[in-house]
């Protein structure tokens, strides 16, 4: 297990199998841990209002306990925030148990039997809901239900929460989280897990709780870029988009990797408070990014409640990940309501407003009815209220059905068919102000420069330039429509002068009828690509078959879908996780 057990024995997972070179790296590794952890925690320091996130740290440190006690009473008379509640009372408690007063004690047990947290509608709040309910079961056990807000006793309580932690366990294994990559709902699957993996007296969940941190960090690490969780996503918020450093991700990519963005967040105190630490295996995975390289996997649709043929259709995603650069997509569609984002391509230089991506900001009852089950007259109001952006004529994030992606290396090919009375019959593509240069036609291209990293776009039809604030926005008013995307780094090209010359004598050919939306194009590697809306992709005349993904592909994690077996490699190291039997083979330290 990955879990330090003795405080005079700090990352023992990085140290247990290595010898002289890995105990030196332990060292090092845990002195600057512990600086980036205090600097998430220090916050704190002189807080006094009330806070739980503030209270765990006092009880956790044995500082200032008096204050931690009177602003824990204060939150405790009348608790609010249903699962994340539960998440948050239950740090609180499981550090400060020891430290926090008779009163305190009394009432966090009696908020347990009076106040009713709702258990949530998404997959991250079911998570939440259950993990705390396991771990409360297990702190105050034998009890009967009269004295849970559910009627349930401990007892049942565990029973049921462990179930569901292994059931979603295996399904996230096997098929896919169906809120996948996500950069903002990232803590709220990673902190409950943590705390599991530290207060669990059950070996099973206390084993699988471990093993899902290393596989969230395993995953993220290989698809980042200094921080950055790229490529497609399932959900994320606007201000993530164009400012990719303020999502919640990036404070876990400083805490374990030193990478990233140093955003204060209460959800990482959670993290930072831990004994859990990644194996050096994953932690290296962040950081080689000595080759390039494209990694594959598959995830799953959220589940789709009316209109669709299946319950949860595949996700498949494609990342190309150079040393300054990356792209990458998910191949488009309705595969997460609201809030999904299909492709970008992200730089480390002009940081923090790195991504370039396009979008049909679609909005519709069609959508939202795909996923929720309420009446879809009266949800889109509901949404807005809770997601202001969704039917602005000019947000950032949101799925379309009329919207497709193929993507081989770094070129890509983005097609739209827009149907006829879509509330957007229109495309709108985005480029950070942060680029050193943007040339807006170079013999068709729009090209641009971010550091040593190059791309160029070429737009299928005609478009006008708006501004945005720290983006400079481009719209074309035509339903078919479509752009092809190169990108290259001076390792790969030379000068930037040289990349032009070579994109000026490729040019996509595309048929845009309404019918036939289609485009051929050869990369500047000399590969044809044909891609006819929706789904027809052919590589060198070769059909290319999503389905024939593996659940992970690459060189550092290689999964086959359903196996529930991962396999972790990266310079000369190798871990296997093994979700069926729970077990941990080979060496990542």
């Amino acid at each position: 297990m990955n879990l330090a057990v003795l405080v005079l024995l700090p990352f023992l997972n990085f140290g247990g199998h290595a010898g002289a070179v890995s105990q030196s790296f332990n060292q090092k590794y845990e002195a600057g841990y512990t600086k980036r952890a205090d600097f998430f925690l220090s916050l704190y320091d002189t807080l006094k209002s009330p806070d739980y996130y503030s209270c765990a740290i006092k009880y956790a440190r044995h500082v200032d306990l008096q204050t931690a006690n009177k602003n824990a009473l204060l939150m405790l008379k009348h608790p609010t925030g249903d699962m994340f509640w539960m998440v948050a009372v239950m740090d609180m408690y499981l550090h400060g148990k020891n430290d926090m007063s008779p009163a305190v004690k009394e009432a966090i047990r009696n908020a347990w039997k009076t106040y009713t947290p709702y258990r949530g509608d998404t997959e991250n709040h079911w998570l939440q809901y259950h993990s705390m309910l396991f771990l409360a079961s297990e702190q105050w056990p034998n009890l009967p239900g009269s004295d849970w807000y559910n009627g349930r006793s401990s007892k049942t309580n565990l029973r049921d929460s462990k179930n569901f932690l292994l059931a979603w366990m295996k399904e996230t294994t096997t098929i896919g989280s169906g809120e996948f990559d996500s950069p903002d709902y990232f803590p709220e699957y990673f902190n409950p897990l943590v705390l599991l993996a530290e207060y669990a007296k059950d070996p099973e969940i206390k084993q699988m709780a471990n093993m899902m941190c290393d596989y969230y960090l395993a995953e993220f690490a290989t698809e980042s870029l200094d921080g950055q969780f790229v490529g497609g996503y399932s959900r994320v918020y606007e201000p993530a988009v164009y400012e990719p450093s303020r999502s919640n991700v990036n404070a876990y990519a400083y805490l374990y990797f030193d990478q990233g963005a140093a955003i204060h967040s209460g959800w990482v105190t959670i993290a930072a408070l831990s004994n859990y630490r990644p194996p050096k295996i994953i932690y290296d995975i962040a950081h080689d990014r000595s080759k390039p390289y494209v990694n594959t996997s598959i995830k799953r649709v959220r589940n789709n409640i009316r209109y669709g043929k299946e319950r949860n259709p595949k996700v498949f995603k494609y990342d190309y990940i150079d040393s300054d650069y990356a792209i990458g997509s998910i191949q488009g569609g309705f595969l997460q309501p609201i809030q999904q984002h299909t492709w970008g391509l992200f730089f480390t230089h002009g940081f923090p407003f790195t991504e370039v991506f396009s979008i049909e900001p679609y909005w519709s009852g069609l959508e939202l009815g795909t996923f929720f089950p309420e009446e879809r007259e009266t949800m889109i109001a509901s949404v807005i209220d809770s997601k202001g952006t969704y039917n602005k004529p000019n947000k950032w994030t949101g799925s379309s059905p009329f919207e497709r992606t193929f993507q081989h290396k770094n070129t890509l090919i983005v097609l739209y068919n827009i149907a006829p009375g879509t509330n957007t019959e229109y495309v709108d593509g985005f480029f950070p102000k942060a680029l050193d240069t943007l040339i807006s036609d170079w013999h068709g291209w729009i090209v641009g420069k971010a550091g040593t990293a190059y791309f160029g776009w070429y737009p299928l039809q005609p478009y006008e330039w708006m501004n945005e604030g720290t983006y400079t926005e481009l719209r074309s008013y035509h339903p078919q429509n479509g752009l092809v995307l190169e990108a290259r780094d001076k390792s790969q090209v030379g000068s930037f002068d040289h990349f032009l010359s070579l994109l000026k004598n490729h040019k996509p050919s595309a048929d845009l009828n309404p019918k036939h939306v289609a485009v051929t194009y050869r990369t500047l590697n000399g590969k044809e690509m044909h891609f006819v809306f929706p789904d027809v992709r052919e590589l060198n005349g070769k059909k290319v078959n999503m389905m024939d993904y593996r659940y992970y592909k690459g060189p550092f994690l290689n999964s086959a879908y359903g196996s529930q077996v991962e396999t972790i490699t990266c310079k000369g190291m190798k871990m296997i996780l093994n979700f069926k039997k729970l077990t941990i083979s080979g060496s990542g330290n």
